[in-house]
C-alpha cells in the first residue's frame, strides 16, 4: 500500500489553497489520490483514507522523530483518537494532525493585516495550527500528555509553547506559562506587555477534550491581560470554546490589585 502515496506531497500543494475546514479529505482506492469531497462518503472510503493518511503522515516525519518513542507513539495516539471518534477527516483536523511532521508543519510569525482587535476566524485557526505545531514538540515522557499553545500580541506577533514534565513533579511546566515565557524572553518587555495588555488571545490544544487552561495559567495569564481571548480546543480543530479569560477566572487577582489597595 506505500506506493500508493507517492504524489500525496504534490497534490496536497497544489489543492490546499482551494480546500475549505469543513471539506472532506478520502482517499480514492481506483485513482490512487486523495480527493476532496463535500459530504459523507462509504465506509470503504473513509478506511481508505484513514489507512493512507498514516502512511503520508509516517514517511514525512523525520528520521529523528521516528527514532523518538514519545513522538512516534504521539501520533499513533493521535491517529487512534481521530479515528475512534469521528470516522470521516474533515480539512481542519487533517491540518492539526499533520503537526507532528516537520516537513509539513504549518509556523506561523505574524499575523498578516491584524489591527490588534480583529481576531477572525482565518487568525483563530492559524492559531489553532500553531498551538498544535507546538504540542508536537511537548515532552511529556510521564503522562504522556502533549499541550500546546499560541499566544498573539496586539502587534500580531504569536510566541508558542509546549509542556515539558520532570521526574520531580512539581517542576512540570504547562504549555500556556511556556508561551508567556517566550514572549517576555523575546520581547524583552515584560512590563509593557503587562501595562499595555498586549497579549489579546491565546489557543490552547489538547488531546482528550476542550484544552482549558489549568489554574496556575488561568492566573499567570490574568497577569497581563483579564480580557484576552482564550480560544480552547481538541485536536480535531472543529470543536471549538472561545472566552474572555475573565470569565475563566471571575473576581481574579492581578496588578490591579495592588494598584487599587494604595493609599496616598
Amino acid at each position: 500500500m506505500r506506493f500508493f502515496i507517492c504524489f500525496i506531497n504534490f497534490f496536497f500543494s497544489s489543492i490546499s489553497p482551494n480546500i475549505h475546514e469543513d471539506d472532506l479529505i478520502v482517499y480514492n482506492d481506483q485513482k490512487k489520490e486523495f480527493e476532496i469531497k463535500k459530504d459523507l462518503t462509504s465506509l470503504i472510503d473513509i478506511e481508505n483514507t484513514w489507512h493512507n493518511l498514516k502512511i503520508y503522515i509516517d514517511r514525512n516525519l523525520s528520521d529523528t522523530e521516528k527514532q523518538n518513542f514519545y513522538t512516534t507513539q504521539g501520533i499513533v495516539e493521535d491517529f487512534k483518537y481521530l479515528r475512534h471518534k469521528k470516522n470521516i477527516l474533515k480539512n481542519q483536523s487533517f491540518n492539526m494532525l499533520k503537526q507532528w511532521s516537520k516537513k509539513l508543519q504549518t509556523s506561523i510569525c505574524q499575523v498578516e493585516n491584524f489591527d490588534g482587535e480583529n481576531i477572525t476566524l482565518k487568525i483563530k485557526q492559524a492559531l489553532l495550527i500553531e498551538a498544535n505545531r507546538s504540542r508536537s514538540h511537548a515532552y511529556a515522557p510521564y503522562s504522556k500528555f502533549h499541550v500546546g499553545a499560541s499566544i498573539l500580541t496586539r502587534s500580531g506577533k504569536v510566541y508558542s509553547g509546549c509542556n515539558f514534565e520532570n521526574a520531580a513533579y512539581g517542576n512540570t511546566i504547562c504549555a500556556e506559562r511556556s508561551a508567556i515565557a517566550k514572549a517576555v524572553s523575546e520581547e524583552n518587555r515584560g512590563i509593557s506587555l503587562q501595562e499595555k495588555q498586549d497579549i489579546v488571545a491565546i489557543a490552547v490544544v489538547l488531546r482528550g477534550g476542550i484544552g482549558s487552561p489549568c489554574g496556575n495559567c488561568r492566573q499567570a495569564l490574568y497577569e497581563f491581560n483579564p480580557d484576552m481571548l482564550v480560544i480552547m480546543s481538541d485536536i480535531d480543530g472543529e470543536n471549538i470554546i472561545e472566552k474572555p479569560l475573565h470569565e475563566l477566572i471571575p473576581y481574579g487577582f492581578g496588578p490591579i490589585s495592588f494598584d487599587n489597595a494604595k493609599v496616598e
